[in-house]
């Protein structure tokens, strides 16, 4: 493994320039309806732009980006598990940088699918919410700090992943550990 396996897709500027456009739509449907009043529909133009990127994006961050990599010398992975680490990522993503999680760090592993998973977003827990045409893998690590979840349903080059990419990082993280 030259280069190693990459998943799911890195953050760009998708989501801050669809907020932004988001707000333009918003401010001019306000100003079509209120043309004399231009305080009126740049406010609500506004508005929108800053719940687009502060409250809905990063809501759903996870769920879209969430880029991580295997190869011979670790895991490298971007760190969104607080909401001010989600909305830099969304105004500033060539900020981001992955966090390597060397081998030697690496505690214990499993590789689980999304029924697996403790939801813990409702207070009765349950399964996490996954499609009906193909099952959702997920790389859980610990190490002494923390746990971490990678998200295993796509390739960074948008192919949905099978079993036997599963089966190379299993493989990869066995032969390291």
């Amino acid at each position: 493994m030259e280069k190693g396996l990459s998943f799911a897709r890195k953050i760009n500027f998708e989501p801050l320039l669809i907020s932004i456009f988001f707000g333009i739509v918003v401010g001019t449907i306000v100003y079509s309806m209120f043309p004399k009043y231009p305080l009126i529909w740049t406010l609500c133009g506004v508005l929108a732009f800053v719940i687009e990127s502060m409250l809905i994006y990063p809501r759903h961050l996870s769920n879209s980006y969430g880029y991580w990599k295997i190869d011979n010398q670790g895991i490298y992975y971007y760190d969104y598990s607080t909401w001010k680490k989600k909305i830099r990522a969304i105004f500033m993503p060539s900020y981001e940088k992955p966090i390597a999680v060397p081998y030697s760090a690496i505690k214990k592993f499993s590789v689980v699918d999304g029924k697996s998973i403790m939801n813990t977003q409702y207070p009765l827990g349950g399964a996490l919410n996954v499609p009906l045409a193909r099952k959702i893998h997920y790389l859980v690590i610990k190490t002494s700090h923390h746990e971490v979840r990678l998200n295993c349903a796509w390739k960074a080059s948008g192919i949905p992943t099978t079993t036997a990419d599963i089966q190379k990082v299993v493989e990869l993280l066995n032969s390291k550990l």
